[in-house]
């Protein structure tokens, strides 16, 4: 690699160069690494990517253990959610469906005795009036 008058010393060289310069500038540039440099370089950037690697993981064991804490109150919050939407909540128990013939509902209650719904009789449901009844009998 040329080196401006390389048999001086870096003091002789620098005050050479200043009064040899026609204009002087401070700036960022691109300098080539020696093979000793590289080598340095080189096992630096190994030891950093084992380091980094090894941080990595245990940012997945702490993201992971954040997750597992996480995910109950997220199911338990998308389920509030959806009661609140919907004005209503899911629960196990025993319906029972009582046949209303004045209104011509079903009401389907619960075990506490609270209208849970109700819709219209099915024909199949619906009470046979006396005229219908005296005919199946005759058949």
């Amino acid at each position: 690699m040329k080196q401006f008058m390389p048999n001086a010393t870096a003091k002789e060289r620098l005050m050479a160069m200043q009064e040899s310069a026609s204009k002087v500038e401070q700036t960022t540039y691109q300098k080539v690494l020696t093979p000793d440099e590289l080598a340095a370089r080189r096992e630096d950037l190994a030891d950093d990517c084992i380091k980094l690697n090894q941080f990595e993981d245990e940012l997945k064991e702490i993201k992971d253990d954040f997750k597992s804490r996480m995910d109950p109150l997220k199911m338990a919050n998308k389920a509030r959610l959806t009661e609140i939407k919907t004005k209503q909540s899911s629960t196990d128990g025993t319906l029972y469906h009582i046949a209303n013939h004045e209104d011509s509902m079903m009401e389907t209650f619960d075990s506490e005795g609270l209208l849970i719904s109700s819709r219209r009789l099915r024909p199949e449901e619906k009470q046979g009036t006396i005229f219908s009844l005296a005919k199946a009998a005759n058949q």
